[in-house]
């Protein structure tokens, strides 16, 4: 099975797997230029990565999740997804940024974000991805420690099979940081393992020293 078959199915399913594409329950858009330079400045950037990795360019958002709450009444002031993806082909890290009007609406899309939807949307937006070219079934979905570098910090892990000609095993690590009305995540693909605690470690303590050092109130 060629590679870029699966990161091209795989990594737009976790950019739009708890925030596809415009539908009319996903939370209103009104991004602001203030927003969306702040949410610029928070997120992971080339030169966080070692040698080896490459910008991705944008994807087409994925479809709504039809298991998503309906959250249109929420206000998304910015939001930001910039991915790379290691020089196998394969191996993908990106983080997001979303930037909410209110510490509230923040923490109303936080507590909706739970691992049994995100596990149901990330396995929705593979197949709607792969438009049948490969079958992915949800292994398991578990929630490990959270990180403690923000006020709110989660860690949700995700095992997939995808099956074409051979089955082949997947592991996405997305993990999350809150801190008033903003929320900082930092999403990781491999095959068969997670990756090396040292890189996830080191890149989630990059983004949480930019979120802490922003401004933004708790």
């Amino acid at each position: 099975m060629r590679a870029a078959v699966l990161l091209a199915a795989f990594a737009l399913a976790l950019a739009g797997a708890a925030t596809a594409g415009a539908h009319s329950r996903d939370p209103t858009q009104r991004h602001t230029a203030a927003d969306t330079q702040k949410a610029k400045s928070l997120a992971l950037r080339r030169s966080d990565l070692n040698k080896g990795w490459t910008t991705d360019k944008p994807v087409k958002p994925a479809p709504p999740c039809t298991a998503g709450p309906d959250e249109s009444k929420l206000v998304q002031t910015a939001r930001v997804d910039p991915s790379f993806t290691w020089k196998d082909g394969v191996t993908n890290i990106g983080s997001e940024v979303d930037i909410f009007r209110s510490a509230r609406e923040a923490r109303t899309d936080w507590n909706l974000s739970t691992v049994k939807l995100m596990g149901t949307c990330l396995l929705q937006s593979a197949r709607a991805g792969a438009k049948g070219k490969l079958r992915f079934s949800l292994v398991s979905e578990k929630r490990l420690p959270p990180p403690t570098s923000a006020p709110r910090g989660l860690h949700f892990r995700f095992v997939l099979d995808v099956t074409a000609k051979q089955k082949v095993r997947l592991v996405a690590d997305v993990l999350a940081l809150n801190r008033g009305r903003v929320t900082v995540v930092l999403h990781t693909l491999t095959v068969q393992s997670p990756l090396p605690a040292v890189v996830v470690d080191s890149l989630l303590g990059v983004l949480a020293d930019r979120l802490n050092a922003s401004g933004v109130t708790a």
